[in-house]
């Protein structure tokens, strides 16, 4: 079992700009420390859910920094920039990193990010598509050649080549569409730990069947689970601590992300409007509501309930790659305890070995 850490950049009132991106490289240090596996950037604009307009920028920064763990981008909204430019600056990062370097992809869903960069987000589905092709032609190939309707390039080929073989790429991915185009790619899911045990199954139930048709072996696919992730004495005093905390979290997202009459109008976002309909179903109209059912089903509580959580999704899923967010205190020095307190009270439980330097 892989565990990964995620790195927000969130900034709450209480800390200015220049102390996010601080705790952030002493979160991401700590955790290189202890000996998890990844740690995972966001990329975000126009809002305080997150201050990193640029994975691939602070993944440099953090390889710098780090001695082992490998840093991966969750993700690089992919439509806003040119398939050219991100291949060369992910080779360039996993040549200097020797291959700690992963690269996540997405694309997108927050509307003033496509009205700035000029992009249209009924073709964003479309766009992440082709840069991926066109990524993964480079690697393979050499060669960004390409002409279609949404974009033409010449015959010109990206230096520096990797320096992995064939590096990993991964994709956001909940929706059936999404989930088949990645199976039939061989490209694994980072997907969000929410809602019931089944549906996260069902996930990785429909990804495992149409990779089989396009002839993948599903075993040899590592998928990954992000999840919120916090521990206390008890899960009264765990969900306390931080559900304040959650809700502003969820406003900030709220304020950002599409409305639901933006998604009414995008049929290329229809599970995400479907999403939202579910949630109205089960009576979460409210911050306070959604903030609830978020936290019931994210990995927090005493570390006996946070050990039983995780396994239980692993036995349901199959994945054994998991990604947890430990910044739901938004206080630095506590964040920092609870990664120590997770990696040894919590995950020795599921069999979970620390990466030792010596055998990075």
């Amino acid at each position: 079992m892989d565990v990964g850490v995620m790195l927000t950049t969130a900034r709450p009132d209480h800390w200015t700009e220049t102390e996010v991106f601080d705790y952030t490289m002493d979160f991401a240090v700590e955790a290189d420390r202890i000996g998890y596996q990844s740690a995972w950037l966001l990329e975000h604009h126009f809002t305080r859910y997150g201050l990193c307009p640029n994975t691939l920028t602070m993944a440099g920064y953090v390889l710098g920094r780090t001695k082992q763990i490998k840093v991966g981008t969750a993700v690089v909204i992919l439509p806003l920039d040119h398939p050219i430019r991100i291949v060369e600056q992910t080779n360039m990062l996993d040549q200097l990193s020797h291959g700690r370097f992963i690269l996540g992809v997405g694309r997108g869903y927050f509307p003033k990010d496509f009205e700035a960069f000029g992009v249209d987000p009924a073709k964003s589905h479309l766009l992440q598509t082709e840069y991926v092709d066109i990524i993964q032609q480079v690697w393979d190939k050499k060669t960004a050649k390409w002409d279609s309707d949404l974009i033409k390039l010449p015959d010109v080929t990206p230096y520096p080549e990797q320096f992995t073989e064939k590096p990993m790429l991964y994709g956001v991915g909940q929706s059936p569409t999404t989930i088949e185009w990645a199976a039939s790619r061989g490209i694994p899911l980072l997907m969000p730990v929410v809602g019931s045990l089944e549906s996260m199954a069902a996930i990785t139930e429909l990804y495992n069947e149409h990779a089989e048709n396009h002839g993948i072996d599903p075993e040899t696919v590592p998928h990954a689970m992000c999840s919120v992730a916090h521990v206390a004495e008890t899960t009264e005093k765990a969900r306390e601590e931080i559900f304040e905390n959650m809700c502003w979290w969820e406003n900030e997202h709220d304020a950002a992300a599409f409305t639901v009459q933006d998604l009414e109008k995008l049929p290329n976002y229809r599970f995400q409007y479907g999403e939202w309909q579910a949630a109205a179903l089960r009576g979460d109209r409210t911050t306070e509501d959604f903030t609830q059912y978020f936290i019931d089903n994210s990995i927090i509580g005493s570390p006996t309930e946070c050990a039983g959580r995780l396994e239980r999704i692993a036995e349901a899923t199959g994945v054994r790659n998991l990604l947890l967010g430990f910044e739901a205190t938004l206080n630095r020095d506590r964040i920092i305890e609870v990664m120590n307190t997770f990696s040894d009270d919590v995950l020795p439980r599921l069999g979970w070995k620390p990466e030792s330097v010596e055998q990075s």
